[in-house]
């Protein structure tokens, strides 16, 4: 009987299988690759074939990230490591792909945006002395295995809280037809971006378009180059890598200033997690719990203002690359390379959006004036980009915004007025100053809460200039959220815009309170520890607290409603305060609390705010599994049956600068009709003689001047709009042929579900398309 040989395993012959196994484990590919395979199979089960996805990862990465890394390593001198470099470049990368396609477009060959990269690629190869640029430079430092892990999972973290907006905003009827108005006119925008240069407002005729728009030529770029349908890109793909890569940039940022891998971990942990503290059982208005707005304003990253504002998510990605390179550039000023590089970076953020110009100016202007104040000098780099950075600001004010403010204004707590805390209990009703001081003295605590780590720069010599204009950018955002106000709520964007230069300052803080500033295994899980007692301090807090939502009719008076709202949040201060004394007298007994005490309260305070993106992940969890996981209809309808297709039908039949006319003018909010309906324009990529007019700089004006909302501005034309709608009311050779001759309409574009079509119009116009209650009419010639 034969009997099996056994060959031992553990032998050199083995060994290489191993080394292998073991490089694939440690290999810096493999977290981005498993990410990449995540993404596209969760795209793939949100309607996105893998296809789509594949090709849009493949002009990702050679038309935009690839001459951005390039020309990232040539204008630092290259001493980055790979995932820095990539980040930075993607960013980088962007603003080429805008600013070439702005020209591209204007020469009306929109495919002439690919001369970016290949043009890029053309020149690092053919110039002998741009090669080395195409490898990371020699003594780049390189990461920890456990930094590439806990960023790839951050950013997959990111990933996971886009389903609560994937689910939402579906791609075809009727899974489209819910969506908020905000995304209907980002892609009304898209496609003016597609088709015109210089850009208009496209849903209204004659309307010049003051606005940050730098995201929609992005957009339009790839949908040209790729095919990728501008619905898709926005509503999926588009805003993914810029999240993702924001997430990376501000870890690389933290470790700039602190030197420390584990700092950028933390940095990006607490600019996307670490979130207004929420001690209540009972949720607020629908509206904030839809949106995923916290109980008190904290500039929420993941808020799904996130994918239905692109132009804040492109903002905040443009930013992080400028600060980095700004902190070399106010530590080392005599670098002209490094100032036009710092400009080229400023001349992307300024027409990506508004909000951070103004706040940079005030971080620099606060370097300025901490130098002359402890040191006795002007800070010459400093002082250098704030010129650059004023020159900036008049130019985009002027050129890109029109010298208008968009109707923001001096309006103190209008945060508060309009916050989800305020609104829901109906505590802000009259804007009483006593229950306003309650109010903003929570949201104070919120934010130590949020940034308590900011305490440890009192711990230390004044912080370096770059720290400085992090924390001058904070103050100055928190300080325009409480202090402005606008029509559309948008001083909002001013916290989030500062949150993760707060977040960065913070980590420094948090540095300089551990002893020697190092973070060894048995502090982070001391600080990990208090993180989850944070957490369940606040859990405790919700379950013993009243479940519906307290307001002046259950409660039966102002005081007591003042109770029920201040109770659990002075609740989580009483137990920081026990906490903070515990460790005070720990600290004689157990060696390893000392130097650490403000560390662990800071833990402490930093796991009430996890907590609130704890639970606005569960509430993902918990909705998709009674509701649905994907395709669910929910709130009032936006797009009505059929216009996807005949707006599609109608950009393929139609030249784009034929103009259209429909009757579709009223969006339905809480049953009140506003004037912000762009579905029309949205997905025909074609410009209305009339359709909304809400979002524009006049709504903004006359929104300020009537003292109301920006949806319920009348149109402030009112002869087009009747001409307009007598077509479609009462048609006639008459009142279809005014359209025709005074105002050049080509095409009709009917919603028959808005009520006031007449039955005679085709007698007047050639029905051309029908799909729903979508028709798309032609007008005959004069």
């Amino acid at each position: 009987m034969q009997t099996a040989t056994s060959h031992s395993v553990t032998g050199p012959a083995a060994e290489p299988s191993v080394t292998r196994r073991w490089r694939v484990l440690t290999s810096g590919w493999l977290p981005p690759a498993l990410l990449w395979v995540a993404t596209t199979a969760a795209l793939w089960f949100f309607e996105v074939p893998p296809a789509t996805t594949v090709v849009f990862t493949l002009y990702l990465a050679a038309g935009v990230a690839l001459p951005g890394t390039l020309w990232w390593r040539f204008l630092s001198r290259g001493g980055g490591f790979f995932v820095a470099d990539v980040a930075a470049g993607l960013a980088l990368g962007y603003i080429g792909e805008v600013f070439v396609y702005i020209g591209a477009r204007f020469l009306g060959l929109p495919l002439l945006v690919l001369a970016w990269p290949i043009g890029t690629v053309a020149v690092f190869l053919l110039v002998p002395s741009l090669r080395r640029f195409w490898r990371s430079a020699a003594d780049a430092p390189v990461p920890p295995l456990l930094w590439r892990w806990m960023l790839t999972l951050i950013a997959g973290m990111t990933l996971l809280w886009s389903f609560k907006f994937y689910r939402l905003y579906g791609l075809r009827y009727p899974y489209n037809s819910t969506p908020d108005t905000d995304s209907t006119f980002h892609l009304a925008l898209v496609g003016e971006a597609k088709h015109h240069m210089p850009m208009m407002v496209p849903w209204i005729t004659d309307e010049p378009l003051w606005y940050h728009w730098f995201v929609y030529p992005e957009m339009a770029a790839t949908s040209w180059v790729t095919g990728i349908e501008p619905q898709v890109l926005l509503l999926r793909l588009s805003v993914l890598p810029m999240l993702m890569a924001f997430a990376v940039l501000v870890a690389v940022l933290a470790r700039k200033v602190t030197g420390g891998w584990w700092s950028g971990v933390a940095a990006s942990v607490l600019t996307l997690f670490v979130l207004s503290p929420n001690p209540y059982q009972w949720v607020t208005w629908e509206f904030y719990t839809n949106l995923a707005f916290s109980t008190l304003e904290d500039g929420s990253s993941l808020r799904l203002t996130v994918w239905s504002g692109p132009t804040q998510t492109f903002g905040a990605l443009l930013m992080v690359p400028l600060t980095i390179v700004l902190v070399d550039r106010l530590r080392e000023w005599r670098d002209l390379r490094g100032w036009v590089f710092f400009t080229v970076l400023l001349a992307g953020l300024m027409g990506a959006k508004a909000t951070y110009l103004p706040l940079l100016l005030c971080g620099l202007l606060l370097v300025v004036g901490v130098e002359l104040v402890f040191h006795r000098t002007l800070h010459r780099g400093a002082l250098i980009g704030l010129g650059i950075t004023f020159g900036a600001l008049v130019f985009s004010q002027i050129v890109l915004f029109g010298g208008t403010s968009q109707g923001t204004e001096l309006k103190p707590f209008f945060t508060l007025v309009t916050g989800a805390l305020g609104t829901s209990t109906g505590y802000a009703t009259g804007e009483v100053a006593g229950r306003m001081a309650v109010l903003a003295v929570l949201l104070f605590f919120c934010w130590v809460c949020i940034w308590a780590g900011l305490a440890g720069l009192l711990r230390r010599r004044l912080p370096e200039p770059g720290v400085v204009t992090m924390i001058g950018i904070g103050v100055a955002g928190a300080g325009a959220t409480i202090l402005t106000g606008q029509s559309g709520d948008s001083q909002r964007f001013f916290i989030e815009a500062a949150r993760p230069y707060l977040a960065v300052a913070a980590i420094v803080g948090l540095y300089s309170l551990l002893p020697a500033g190092r973070l060894t295994a048995r502090r982070a899980w001391a600080l990990a520890g208090f993180v989850v007692l944070g957490m369940a301090v606040t859990q405790a807090i919700q379950i013993t607290g009243r479940g519906d939502v307290p307001n002046i009719a259950n409660t039966g008076s102002y005081a007591a409603l003042t109770r029920d709202i201040v109770l659990p949040y002075a609740a989580l201060a009483v137990v920081a305060a026990l906490v903070a004394a515990g460790l005070l007298l720990a600290r004689r007994r157990i060696p390893a609390v000392r130097g650490m005490v403000v560390a662990l309260v800071v833990a402490l305070l930093a796991g009430y705010g996890i907590n609130t993106s704890f639970q606005n992940y569960y509430r993902i969890l918990w909705d998709s599994t009674h509701v649905g996981w994907k395709n669910v209809v929910k709130g009032e309808q936006i797009v009505s049956d059929g216009v996807l297709e005949a707006g599609r039908w109608l950009r393929d039949h139609s030249d784009p600068d034929d103009l259209v006319a429909t009757n579709a003018h009223c969006q339905r909010w809480n049953k009140d009709c506003t004037d912000l309906h762009f579905s029309m324009t949205a997905y025909s990529e074609r410009r209305m003689l009339v359709e909304g007019w809400g979002f524009t700089t006049t709504a903004h004006v006359e929104a300020a001047r009537l003292k109301t909302w920006v949806g319920y501005v009348p149109y402030w034309r009112p002869e087009i709009l009747a001409d307009n709608d007598a077509a479609f009311s009462n048609p006639s050779p008459q009142t279809v042929g005014l359209l025709r001759d005074r105002y050049g309409v080509r095409w009709l574009f009917v919603d028959e579900s808005q009520n006031n079509v007449s039955p005679q119009l085709s007698a007047f116009a050639t029905e051309r398309y029908r799909s729903g209650v979508a028709v798309v009419y032609e007008l005959p010639s004069a």
